[in-house]
């Protein structure tokens, strides 16, 4: 089975990023989310929301990265939200 690909997008509002992503996060697509999450900061985001609607997949590597993400914006005073983390991703969140 072919992994499927990972779609990011961003939407920007003051302070505030949501990345809606799309397909599975794995170690061969977990370095895009880590790039966009460092984007959206340097943007001048210091809350980053991460919509997991069309997510099918998330391993470890993608997990990490997000964990690494929290650490980084709540020592800026900001913070990474989940939004719609269920299914297999809610799994492997739970069990992290």
């Amino acid at each position: 089975m072919t992994p499927t690909p990972l779609l990011i997008t961003t939407e920007a509002a003051p302070d505030v990023a949501t990345l809606r992503l799309d397909g599975e996060i794995d170690l061969s697509s977990s370095h895009l989310l880590a790039e966009a999450i460092e984007l959206a900061v340097l943007a001048g985001s210091r809350i980053v929301i991460l919509d997991f609607d069309e997510v099918s997949f998330v391993n470890s590597t993608g997990l990490g990265a997000m964990v690494a993400a929290t650490k980084r914006l709540r020592n800026e005073g900001g913070d990474l939200v989940l939004r719609r983390f269920r299914g297999i991703p809610a799994s492997a969140l739970a069990t992290t």
